[in-house]
């Protein structure tokens, strides 16, 4: 089952606002904390492809992928470098829970 599903055509920046709450409550990110997504291919979604990291809770990415389907995670890194994942990209039995899909374009 898909919890999270963002599409982007090939080549276009991928920009989205994570609305990260804890208890209800907006977080805010403490010092020395970032927010990450690790991008992963669907067919081996275990070796991460890309990550990018943001001081805030605005991705705007060039991910750069071809055409497909790729699983993503979220999650907080803080100082020490240790990653608390908030949105996982697979279940507990390696089905994907968040998913990229980078679309097509049409050729001139």
């Amino acid at each position: 089952m898909i919890i999270n599903r963002l599409i982007v055509p090939e080549g276009n920046y991928l920009t989205f606002t994570l609305n990260h709450k804890v208890g209800g409550e907006v977080y805010e990110l403490k010092p020395g904390e970032t927010y990450y997504m690790k991008i992963a291919a669907s067919a081996a979604p275990t070796q991460s492809l890309l990550q990018f990291i943001t001081s805030d809770n605005s991705f705007n990415l060039s991910p750069e992928l071809d055409e497909g389907r790729y699983v993503f995670e979220i999650g907080v890194k803080d100082s020490r470098g240790f990653d608390n994942i908030i949105l996982p990209a697979l279940d507990d039995r390696r089905c994907a829970l968040n998913e990229l899909i980078v679309l097509k374009r049409l050729e001139d």
